[in-house]
């Protein structure tokens, strides 16, 4: 007979959360320039710096370039080192407004809500696969030309074909193609965004493609 052996497995809930000083209080937003003031809650929370990390690229600041709040979207959240990544899931936790979404070895993925509006749920996405010197580093692994953005709040950077692309909604994949190039092109091609010649058959042609995606997957790439 099985023994159970701790509270997970007693209650049948994933973690048991403790309460801090910040639990269920309000956070003292703070508006930052290259962020929708919509998101500004959760940014406030993450607390970007351009110099040392964290940095939120990809999607997100896609959408806020672009006057946009993130909606649906996940925030991908990129670190300099294994603290700093495990420092924002703890300060996200310690408001208790918050549920996990999907953890594997690539990501956490926490789901954080506003005390004021408890409708509002923010996806915010914690890459642990990979650390990073700088934001150009965070940029340039990204497979996509108009995914080569991102922020530390205060300002913008963007590779050299990215604004352009953008403005000409064109979407253009770098090589070498990773294994989701797929997935990642019908994904922004819903949003619009057109394949540029070659790209098409580039995606049919990848060696190392996959054609079957499962509904959890996480952080591959960029999102």
């Amino acid at each position: 007979m099985a023994v159970i052996t701790t509270l997970e497995e007693l209650f049948g809930i994933e973690e048991i959360q403790v309460k801090s000083v910040n639990y269920d209080e309000a956070v003292d937003v703070v508006d930052f320039p290259c962020v929708h003031r919509e998101d500004s809650e959760p940014i406030t929370l993450i607390w970007p710096d351009m110099k040392n990390g964290p940095w939120i690229a990809g999607g997100a600041p896609l959408r806020w370039w672009q006057g946009q709040p993130v909606g649906e979207s996940d925030i991908d959240v990129f670190c300099a080192n294994a603290k700093q990544a495990a420092d924002i899931v703890e300060r996200i936790k310690s408001y208790g407004r918050w549920t996990r979404k999907f953890e594997s070895d690539n990501a956490i993925t926490l789901g954080y809500w506003s005390k004021k509006d408890v409708s509002k749920i923010w996806t915010i996405q914690i890459i642990k696969r990979r650390y990073f010197n700088n934001l150009q580093e965070v940029i340039d692994s990204f497979d996509m030309t108009v995914c080569e953005i991102g922020t530390g709040g205060n300002e913008w950077l963007l590779n050299k074909h990215t604004a352009k692309d953008i403005r000409e909604r064109n979407l253009r994949m770098k090589q070498p193609l990773q294994p989701d190039a797929l997935k990642r092109l019908v994904k922004y091609w819903t949003y619009g965004y057109r394949p540029v010649e070659g790209v098409l058959e580039d995606v049919q042609n990848n060696p190392i493609g996959k054609w079957e995606f499962a509904l959890d997957e996480d952080y591959n790439n960029a999102f």
